[in-house]
C-alpha cells in the first residue's frame, strides 16, 4: 500500500524533480549539483529536433558524478551502483538501464560510449564546462 502511494506521488512529478530529488538524497553537493544541471542543458539543447528520449540524458546527468563523493577515480563504476538504486525505487524507468549505464559508465574522457546517447552524454559533460553558469560560479567553490 505505502509503495502504491509513493509511486502515485512520483508520477505527478516530473523526471527531473524526481531525479534531483534523488541527487540530493545521495550527496546534494551544490558545485556537483551545478555541473549536472549544466550537463543535462548541453544535453537537451544538443538533441533538439530529433527523436531522441531526453529521459536519458536527464537520468543520466544527474547520476552520472554522484560516486565522486566516494572516489573520485572510479566515479562511474560507483555511479552505475546508484543508478541500479535508483531504478529499484523508479521501476518505470528501468528499461532504459543499457543506455543510462553507457552514458554513466563512458561520459569520462577515457570513455567509448557504444550509442548514440552516451556519445553525446560524453561530449556534453566536456562542454557543460564552457556553460556561463558554471563559469560565473566555478570559483566560488570551496
Amino acid at each position: 500500500m505505502l509503495e502504491e502511494k509513493e509511486e502515485s506521488l512520483r508520477s505527478k512529478m516530473n523526471i527531473n524533480e524526481i531525479c534531483e530529488e534523488f541527487f540530493h538524497k545521495e550527496w546534494g553537493n551544490e558545485k556537483v549539483r551545478l555541473h549536472s544541471s549544466c550537463m543535462i542543458e548541453a544535453c537537451l539543447n544538443m538533441i533538439k529536433d530529433t527523436s531522441l528520449d531526453p529521459e536519458i540524458f536527464i537520468i543520466a546527468g544527474w547520476i552520472h558524478d554522484i560516486g565522486r563523493k566516494t572516489d573520485v577515480e572510479k566515479h562511474p563504476q560507483i555511479s552505475a551502483e546508484l543508478l541500479n538504486k535508483f531504478l529499484d525505487e523508479n521501476k518505470s524507468f528501468s528499461d532504459k538501464k543499457e543506455i543510462l549505464l553507457d552514458c554513466i559508465l563512458n561520459h569520462k574522457r577515457s570513455g567509448k560510449p557504444q550509442t548514440v546517447y552516451g556519445m553525446i552524454f560524453q561530449a556534453a559533460d566536456k562542454a557543460s564546462l564552457y556553460n556561463n553558469r558554471w563559469i560565473a560560479s566555478k570559483f566560488s567553490f570551496s
